[in-house]
């Protein structure tokens, strides 16, 4: 039987749905991020969590050190990031 991956970007954007659910807000610090993922078992590291909203996953991160990088994300002025819709 084969099983799929999961990805830091899955959890991150599970992550960014359970908050949104439970809280009510849109708009979270990557420290929040990195803590509710954290702490429901994360298999990322907080580097990589950070790497991932800060760029990989970020629609408007200024550089992009990643091959491969996904528009899921926006970085608000505040230094919050939300989900990204079209």
């Amino acid at each position: 039987m084969l099983t799929e991956k999961i990805t830091c970007r899955d959890e991150l954007l599970n992550a960014f749905k359970n908050l949104i659910a439970s809280t009510g807000k849109k708009e979270f610090s990557i420290q929040e991020i990195k803590d509710y993922m954290l702490r429901n078992g994360s298999i990322s590291t907080e580097k990589t969590i950070e790497a991932h909203v800060r760029y990989r996953c970020c629609a408007n991160a200024k550089k992009r050190y990643h091959a491969t990088n996904y528009d899921d994300l926006i970085r608000l002025e505040s230094g919050l990031y939300s989900l990204f819709t079209r």
